[in-house]
């Protein structure tokens, strides 16, 4: 018997049957077991190390090696893969009968994912649909660049946005920036007119006085402020899109000139309650690395040299010289006080954020709380702010509805210590506090105390401006703000959506300088009493703003085209008001309420109140056709009106088109190993600009209450209507090329941008019959040409081993050129071409500096100043050079001449951002080349410098005239009854290159593994820590004082953020 029969006998019929039914499963398992091999590679060649192949519809997924290559195992016969991989377009294949190899060639995809919707606040474009210039960034990405500012790390990562450097305030957190999209295309001029008078830049309209290029601010489909964004808990953004010529920015019609900048905040997401904390530490020091002035020693000996303690007089001569000796003495005992430090301090920050998100399928809800406490590097000086927000979205058939509440306040402290300049002109020599440690309010005893027969040279008593900060100085300003929004979207059909919105936001800011009796400021004031000391000025305000929208959305696919179309209105007010006081009389430290002062004194003015209102239609119309994802046209209208110009120029229409042409996609385009992918796009259109006062065009009355005919109020007219006012309009031009290169680890952007505004709004000459010299008329024309360039490069992209290094460089160039002007202006520069101010004939300071002058052909940015051949080394003299070309030891205003332009040549940034595994390192540094400056510094502190009354420059002691035959920079420090009394005034000598390389960000960082103890145990999700210096170091072609009036500081970031 066979050992089969005797295994069958054994096993019985049962088993017989288990048999069969065990080798019918194996047949099955057999069957579906197939292993598919094969390679994954990109249109030219290159390995694609880490893209997924997936078997669709199952979770049975691997990643192709480093050489390209992959093992799928357990696919069904007749399965579709997938393979994906980012920046490249997905790739799917059914496999056939018996098939076991599978190739994949993925071709380049030139959109990155983030850029694959534009969202211009008003609709929304795929990129293929878009013609438009548009940059997009998350907010994680800016986080890493700058957790504190989003602002400045806008400014980093793109080269059309810029932050001019504030070398008065520095880094003070108070002062909000000065941001410019594409540069300037409006004169200074235009804040010249009546109207509103900038309180807060809560304001909509005083925001934009303030700064006439500012953009448009757009949030979560909203208009709103700079100081908004500025204060914004930088958690919230989902990403931040800077839309900027004609096609982006034209549905916004009169108001998108400058730029627009929309930010969409982050949406409740569905799934269970996720909480996410985030906290920030921030220290904050003081930079003084561009303050050179001089010790306790120099400073005396450059008095002595100058002939501070030098007289004609014989009697005062003595006199001068016990002052010498006095003070001699103070620098033998070891006095020498570094004044810079006394108002400083290492400042600490603490950014609380705390965010609950969850919600079902219809029902989603996010809420946000943050407190953000920033303290300066002046003392007692910061910024607290306080936010919650509430947000609740549903999700019904075709019904969207979407709400966001929200509160804020901020209140910002200036420093009781007052300005940082005070402390740099103070004499070293001198001692800060007395023997128990206390501030002195009089630096140096009198005359009389010491037994001198005249005072000190140069001062009465000089004063501490430390002992300000022992009284009961108050100087803040505050915010509370408030805002409702409502979404909703009806999608009527699968491509017809109708969208609407109601937003209502409100602004309430306030402050308050209370300087008690005491303080310096009143010392040696001449007032009719002593009652009259001590001053309070109080300042109230309240902004609304209303704002509604309707809009349609309609999709049409047909054949290989794309139609999209979108049209909308908008209604929007916008209401502000303030009130203004300033009452003196406050004997006491502690009487610090409005109520309890004297009056209002015989220096002040009366209380000031302000309204104003203003209100703005606005409809929108835009088309884009795509065919064949190859070629796109877009055309976008709007028509505008506005209260703030004349009865006969209410509406305005504008106007944008554009193309694109996606290269790539042409059958001849043949990807090679330089360039995979390429694409060219072109716009043209004309925007608008309404960044002026509500009532320019309008005829405004003022009620003289002080005079009175037959016991009859009278009025004056304070601002001429013109009912003609026009808006003002700029015809933007706009190319584009993108290219992906070197196997697409190379990504090029390059534009090239010219924009001409016209009906510039300026004031033109008119009979002073009418009682003005003015009025507001569109007699201007300014034309900003400019081109930027970005580069970005993969160097690493290691998928298997978790490595990426991707590094990145952008550049910027533009220039400004007047080319029309009202003849108006002319009386301007011919005012500020005078020896003497016309408002001040005691001020030595008029024309120290280059004032402003606007010339058609010239950049508005032009430095004017007399031309200098430099110093005589026989006289120590300054030779000028006439306009004739003739030679002069004389400054003549009307010498004045166009010397250098202050816009550099180039502005951008170098970036370089490396993940190893679980750790980040990236890095961020800002250029600039070709700008020039007037360098103050050498004007106040050499050459200018009362030597008798504040410190100096070191180089006034080491780099300044003294004897003849010297060769020198600076004119004669020696006082021989000439040389030291000519003033300085705007030379091409201290016109200087302004290039420089700031170390912008340094960031560390590390993501702790979700495998750790630690994290399991607290329940975390994605711990995640990192460090953050911003402003390490500045290396400039220019040697002047940064922050006179508040230093800039280095800021040192540690941040911690996870999910529970």
């Amino acid at each position: 018997m066979s050992s089969n029969n005797i295994l069958l006998k054994r096993i019985g019929g049962k088993g017989v049957l288990l048999l069969l039914l065990l080798n019918f499963c194996a047949t099955i398992l057999f069957a579906q077991n197939v292993v598919i091999r094969g390679t994954v590679k990109g249109d030219v060649g290159e390995p694609l190390a880490g893209a997924t192949v997936k078997q669709v519809g199952t979770n049975n997924v691997t990643v192709v090696t480093k050489n390209g290559t992959y093992e799928l195992k357990n696919v069904a016969p007749g399965a579709s893969l997938q393979v994906t991989f980012i920046g490249y377009k997905n790739e799917v294949i059914v496999l056939k009968s018996g098939q076991t190899t599978a190739n994949f060639v993925l071709r380049n995809n030139i959109v990155s994912l983030k850029e694959v919707t534009v969202n211009t606040g008003l609709y929304k474009r795929p990129v293929g649909n878009f013609t438009g210039s548009a940059k997009t960034y998350t907010g994680e990405e800016l986080k890493v660049v700058n957790p504190k500012n989003v602002l400045q790390a806008l400014a980093v990562v793109d080269p059309s946005v810029r932050i001019t450097p504030n070398n008065q305030f520095g880094s003070d957190p108070n002062q909000l920036p000065n941001l410019q999209v594409r540069g300037a295309n409006n004169l200074p001029l235009t804040t010249n007119t009546s109207g509103a008078n900038p309180v807060s830049n809560g304001d909509f309209a005083a925001s934009y006085l303030s700064n006439p290029n500012q953009p448009l601010i757009i949030m979560d489909g909203f208009e709103t402020t700079l100081q908004a964004l500025y204060d914004m808990d930088i958690s919230l953004i989902a990403n931040i899109t800077v839309l900027k010529d004609a096609a982006a920015t034209v549905a916004y019609g009169s108001k998108a000139a400058n730029g627009v900048i929309v930010v969409d905040t982050k949406q409740p997401p569905m799934g269970k309650l996720r909480v996410t904390y985030s906290i920030n530490a921030s220290t904050e020091l003081p930079d003084l690395s561009s303050y050179h002035l001089l010790d306790a020693a120099g400073l005396l000996e450059a008095q002595r040299i100058a002939g501070v303690y030098s007289d004609k007089n014989q009697f005062n001569d003595i006199a001068k010289k016990q002052w010498y000796d006095y003070r001699l003495a103070q620098v033998k005992s070891g006095v020498n006080t570094y004044w810079l430090s006394q108002p400083l301090q290492v400042g600490y920050g603490l950014n609380h954020s705390l965010q609950l998100a969850g919600g079902g399928s219809q029902f989603r809800y996010s809420f946000s709380l943050n407190y953000n406490n920033s303290e300066g590097v002046m003392k007692e000086s910061g910024r607290d702010r306080y936010s919650l927000s509430y947000n609740i979205g549903y999700v019904g058939g075709r019904v969207k509805v979407n709400n966001n509440t929200s509160v804020g306040y901020v209140k910002g402290n200036n420093s009781p210590w007052g300005s940082f300049s005070s402390y740099s002109s103070q004499f070293p020599f001198f001692k800060n506090n007395d023997e128990s440690g206390n501030p002195i309010k009089v630096l140096e005893p009198s005359s009389g105390d010491l037994g001198f027969a005249i005072s000190a040279p140069g001062s009465l008593a000089f004063l501490n401006p430390s002992y300000n900060s022992t009284l009961n100085v108050s100087d803040y300003n505050s915010s509370l703000s408030m805002s409702n929004k409502t979404n909703i979207e009806v999608s009527l059909t699968d491509d017809l959506k109708l969208t609407g919105s109601l937003g209502w936001q409100s602004n309430a800011p306030y402050a308050q300088a209370f300087l008690p009796a005491d303080h310096t400021s009143f010392a040696g004031s001449v007032t009719s009493s002593m009652m009259d000391l001590g001053s309070y000025s109080q300042l109230k305000g309240n902004n609304n703003a209303l704002d509604g929208k309707i809009g349609l959305n309609y999709r049409l696919s047909f054949g290989r085209s794309t139609l999209l179309a979108a049209v909308g209105g908008q209604l929007q007010k916008t209401e502000s008001n303030s009130t203004q006081i300033k009452v003196l009389g406050v004997p006491n430290d502690y009487l610090d309420e409005i109520g309890l002062a004297n009056g209002y004194g015989t220096t002040s003015t009366k209380p000031s109140s302000n309204i104003n209102l203003t209100r703005n239609v606005s409809n929108f119309g835009s088309i884009s056709y795509n065919f064949d994802d190859r070629y796109t046209a877009e055309f976008t209208a709007n028509q505008s009106g506005s209260s703030q110009f004349g009865s006969n120029s209410k509406m305005s229409p504008f106007y944008a088109a554009g193309l694109s042409w996606n290269i790539t996609n042409e059958k001849f385009f043949k990807p090679n190993d330089v360039i995979q992918s390429a694409k060219l796009r072109a716009s043209m259109g004309t925007t608008g600009n309404q960044n002026f006062s509500s009532d320019m065009s309008q005829q405004v009355y003022q009620y003289k209450l002080v005079n009175n005919y037959r016991l009859l109020m009278g009025t004056v007219t304070t601002s001429f209507a013109n009912p003609d006012l026009e808006f003002q309009k700029t015809l933007k031009t706009n190319v584009a090329l993108m290219l992906g290169m070197f196997k697409s680890r190379i990504n090029v952007s390059a534009e090239y941008y010219n924009e001409v505004t016209n009906n510039l709004i300026l004031p033109l000459d008119i009979a002073p019959s009418t009682g003005f010299i003015t009025y507001q008329d569109n007699l201007g024309a300014t034309k900003n040409e400019g081109f930027e360039l970005g580069i970005s490069a993969n160097v690493i992209k290691d998928p298997q081993r978790n490595i990426f290094w991707t590094v990145g460089f952008n550049t910027g160039h533009y220039k400004n050129i007047i080319t029309r002007l009202s003849p108006a202006v002319e009386a301007i520069n011919n005012k500020n071409n005078l020896d003497i101010d016309p408002n001040d004939p005691n001020n030595k300071r008029y024309q120290t500096s280059p004032l402003p002058r606007f010339v058609v052909g010239e950049s508005t940015s032009r430095i004017w100043a007399v031309p200098s051949l430099g110093i005589d080394p026989a006289t120590g003299k300054e030779v000028f050079v006439k306009l004739d070309g003739s030679h002069t030891f004389e400054w003549d205003a009307n010498d004045k001449r166009a010397i250098a332009d202050a816009t550099p040549k180039f502005k951008g940034a170098f970036s370089s951002n490396l993940n190893y595994k679980n750790f980040v390192l990236n890095f961020n540094l800002m250029y600039q080349y070709g700008g020039y400056m007037y360098n103050q510094t050498l004007v106040d502190k050499v050459e200018n410098v009362n030597l008798a009354l504040g410190n100096a420059d070191a180089r006034v002691l080491t780099e300044r005239w003294k004897q003849p035959g010297d060769i020198s920079s600076f004119k004669s420090l020696v006082s021989d009854g000439t040389n030291g009394l000519q003033t300085t005034k705007a030379t091409s000598r201290f016109v200087m290159e302004d290039s420089f390389i700031d170390l912008a960000s340094l960031t560390v960082g590390y993501n702790f593994p979700s495998t750790l103890k630690w994290v399991k145990a607290a329940h975390l999700s994605a711990p995640r820590l990192m460090i953050t210096q911003n402003n390490l170091a500045h290396f400039g072609t220019i040697k002047t004082e940064r922050g006179t009036s508040y230093p800039f500081a280095r800021s040192l970031s540690f941040g911690l953020s996870t999910n529970f």
